[in-house]
């Protein structure tokens, strides 16, 4: 209750100092975004030399997460004193002290209301110095949750694909671009999709056949899930029913079927002589969106769980392909092609809406959304080479992070009384 009343108050204070009753206010169409709320980020205090480089390190990866959310603008205090520049003020305050203990690292960590000095929060971090940056991580995920109510990015990470020496290689970083590590090599990979924040699938033709495999991380196990005759190629999970919508081409036409994490078979969705491909879900689990030519060229289509009540969606371009279902349902990113480039396309599920991301001169492909439904990750042309770049939905901000294609990015964490 704390953190709505100290946000709700200071927005209430910010749009009264940015609005005179003079003020001309009009509506503009551009991506703006929302107000990003102030916050101070004290550097974090130490004991001795090796412990203040890496609370310097913590305090700079904490700034760069919460500017990369889009909610936050990171404040410095005056140098030697406990003033910000005149005429500004924040929301919160946010402060820590770092001691050593051999190899081990606590962190003890507070938030605080900047005008009252109220505590919002304060948590008690221990860690080595190799788990500094998912520490920074944390704490971004932790002051976003007690601020805004929202769960944050920080924590996720992002599979995507690199064609490397006559293969296509699978590879894993955190959602930043840091700690890259390849998973998967010697291969032709594609179509990596997570179905927890632990597990994931990919088709590998490391068999001659398109083959769908599932890795536990927790585990640290590889599984063959479905290796039949032609095409198994994961699309997209809902968790609730334990259900992969998939590509599978047993009789030599590429059809949607669902199946459960262990490859059985659950149901057929589509039975069309056109090729019918990419599925991904509704938040809902009651909705598909998919790809087919069944007018002689790829459009979107959705359909619901069962197979029935098929519907075009996309209506404009010869070639469109890869939907991806946005995780609060409202909205449904494709790839369109139009004058030789691929665009990033944004429709509502009903067809009424719909916007191009961006009209400059670079392809788009492969989206995918981040589970704050604020981010998508794509794979962006920059001449010959492919990037895995983030793009802010909101304002139209891009982040270049490594070479790569097909990214698909992990879902969060269940929520649980440790973990926001």
């Amino acid at each position: 209750m704390l953190r709505r009343v100290i946000l709700m108050v200071f927005l209430i204070v910010l749009v009264h100092k940015s609005v005179s009753p003079q003020t001309d206010v009009y509506l503009s169409t551009e991506r703006v975004g929302r107000i990003r709320i102030p916050i101070v980020i004290k550097e974090i205090e130490s004991e001795s030399r090796t412990a203040g480089q890496s609370a310097r390190y913590i305090t700079r990866v904490l700034k760069q997460d919460l500017d990369f959310t889009g909610n936050f603008e990171s404040l410095e205090f005056n140098p030697g004193l406990d003033t910000l520049e005149a005429g500004r003020t924040a929301a919160a305050m946010f402060e820590g002290s770092l001691s050593e203990d051999g190899e081990k690292y606590t962190l003890n960590a507070k938030l605080l209301d900047f005008s009252s000095r109220e505590i919002i929060f304060s948590k008690k971090y221990s860690f080595k110095s190799a788990a500094r940056r998912t520490v920074a991580h944390r704490i971004c995920d932790e002051i976003t949750y007690f601020l805004i109510g929202e769960r944050s990015i920080a924590t996720t990470r992002i599979l995507f694909c690199r064609e490397e020496d006559g293969a296509k290689n699978l590879y894993i970083i955190d959602y930043d671009g840091y700690g890259e590590k390849r998973l998967v090599g010697g291969e032709l990979i594609i179509s990596p999709t997570w179905l927890d924040e632990k597990r994931f699938c990919y088709t590998s033709y490391r068999r001659g056949n398109p083959d769908c495999y599932l890795v536990d991380l927790r585990r640290g196990k590889k599984t063959l899930i479905s290796h039949r005759k032609g095409q198994n190629v994961a699309g997209d999970y809902f968790a609730d029913r334990d259900e992969i919508v998939t590509t599978l081409s047993l009789k030599g036409n590429s059809e949607i079927y669902l199946i459960d994490s262990s490859g059985k078979i659950v149901r057929r969705l589509t039975r069309n002589r056109a090729i019918d491909c990419s599925p991904t879900w509704a938040q809902n689990g009651n909705e598909i969106a998919f790809v087919s030519d069944r007018t002689g060229v790829p459009q979107i289509y959705v359909m619901d769980r069962f197979g029935g009540n098929v519907r075009r969606l996309s209506r404009e371009g010869s070639y469109n392909t890869s939907p991806t279902w946005s995780p609060d349902g409202g909205v449904i990113t494709y790839v369109s092609r139009q004058d030789g480039l691929y665009r990033l396309k944004l429709i509502s599920p009903d067809g009424l809406m719909e916007n191009t991301l961006f009209e400059d001169y670079l392809s788009y492909e492969d989206p995918d959304w981040a589970p704050n439904g604020r981010h998508i990750a794509a794979t962006v042309h920059y001449g010959r080479t492919k990037w895995i770049v983030i793009i802010d939905a909101e304002t139209g901000e891009k982040r270049r992070l490594v070479r790569g294609e097909m990214p698909a990015w992990s879902p969060l964490a269940p929520a649980s009384p440790g973990n926001f």
